[in-house]
């Protein structure tokens, strides 16, 4: 899990908000099947209904769109003027292994300079779980692969090699992060979503 918070500081990011009233719906409607006799049955129909539209409303609302390459990233924010464009991210293995090593590589432009004081807010979930919400400084932590500030505005190629340890729980893991320059300009926001296979 660590290899993926360090992956998600190199290029990307998102937020929870939907997720959050998504799961408060979600538990409210678990709850009225266990308190509906017949009674709260029409009121249980209702409720279920709203949860749905939600959910509806919610995917409506998705601002992502896939990084060519095949592999699980997804710009997110899509609408939102951003400073990187990327052309392409690939992985390897895809989708990635536990106890595997995985090779990722992001090619793409950068409109502006990125100099130190820029950061990125990195969500890691296992599911609903919010396992990490963190900052990070953008310049400190992509001397893990092998760049330093200030980034050069123009074409960028990002290849890393990462292991991926053999004990990650299996499960679907949401990793997000925002990235902003020290002004607080959008530089990226990225999303993906990885699932490790029950055994």
């Amino acid at each position: 899990m660590v290899a993926f918070t360090k992956i998600a500081v190199a290029a990307f990011s998102l937020s929870a908000v939907n997720s959050l009233s998504l799961f408060n719906e979600y538990v409210d409607r678990a709850l009225a099947v266990f308190n509906t006799p017949n009674e709260l049955n029409s009121e249980y129909n209702i409720q279920q209904q709203k949860f749905f539209q939600i959910q509806k409303d919610a995917h409506v609302s998705d601002d992502t769109k896939p990084v060519p390459g095949k592999s699980p990233i997804e710009v997110c924010d899509y609408s939102s003027k951003q400073l990187l464009t990327l052309d392409e991210i690939t992985i390897s293995p895809n989708p990635p292994q536990a106890g595997a090593n995985l090779t990722f590589t992001a090619k793409g432009t950068i409109d502006k300079t990125i100099t130190d004081g820029a950061y990125v807010e990195v969500d890691v979930r296992y599911g609903f779980i919010k396992l990490i919400h963190q900052t990070y400084d953008i310049c400190k932590e992509i001397t893990k692969v092998d760049l330093e500030c200030p980034i050069e505005k123009g074409k960028q190629v990002i290849t890393k090699e990462v292991e991926i340890p053999e004990e990650v729980p299996p499960g679907k893991y949401l990793v997000t992060a925002r990235a902003f320059t020290k002004d607080d300009e959008y530089i990226t926001c990225l999303t993906a979503t990885i699932e490790f296979p029950y055994q």
